[in-house]
């Protein structure tokens, strides 16, 4: 599961990095970026913009217990900070956490009420622990939020299965398809 978007267009070439420009794979990538944030890091402790890098990095890498570490630097640094609660919400829920997923991720959806992300990623977490209605209302606010977010109308979709409600989940198996997934 890959975390949330990032803060700019610069965070999020170093979250996505093109792997054919440097002729390396994806996790060769992270690495460097795990690398450039902790010499960061190393030489400014209060650099939370570094520590934020190299959570998603571990994020992506699949470590998100250090993912976790780092978040708690940005969050105690910056308590407004909606982008390191979603992100930390999903590492969290990566962990078998979920209702600490939902903890935080409401807090990015306090921070933004229009936070996408922070929907379907509390949307998830609600399913993992049999809230079905909740996860149904959170992914449906992340659609009416992106009408064309594909993995919104998956999820909500699969949520819908589990509830026995087959005809809804086939339409939304259907629009995700339509969009891309």
């Amino acid at each position: 599961m890959r975390v949330a978007r990032v803060r700019s267009s610069q965070r999020e070439t170093l979250l996505n990095p093109d792997p054919t420009s440097a002729g390396a794979g994806p996790d060769d990538e992270l690495d460097v970026i795990i690398a450039e944030a902790t010499d960061v890091i190393l030489r400014d402790a209060e650099d939370h913009e570094a520590y934020f890098r190299r959570a998603n990095a571990y994020s992506n890498q699949g470590n998100y217990e250090r993912a976790k570490e780092d978040l708690d630097r940005v969050i105690q640094a910056d308590p407004e900070d909606k982008l390191a609660y979603n992100n930390r919400g999903v590492s969290f829920l990566c962990t078998g956490d979920p209702r600490s997923a939902i903890r935080d991720t409401t807090r990015a959806i306090d921070l933004d009420v229009n936070y996408r992300d922070a929907y379907l990623n509390r949307g998830l977490a609600h399913s993992e622990v049999g809230e079905f209605e909740q996860s149904i209302a959170d992914l449906t606010r992340a659609i009416e939020l992106d009408p064309i977010h594909w993995s919104a109308y998956r999820h909500r979709g699969i949520v819908y299965w589990q509830m026995g409600e087959t005809q809804a989940s086939y339409r939304d198996h259907v629009r995700a398809k339509e969009l891309g997934s």
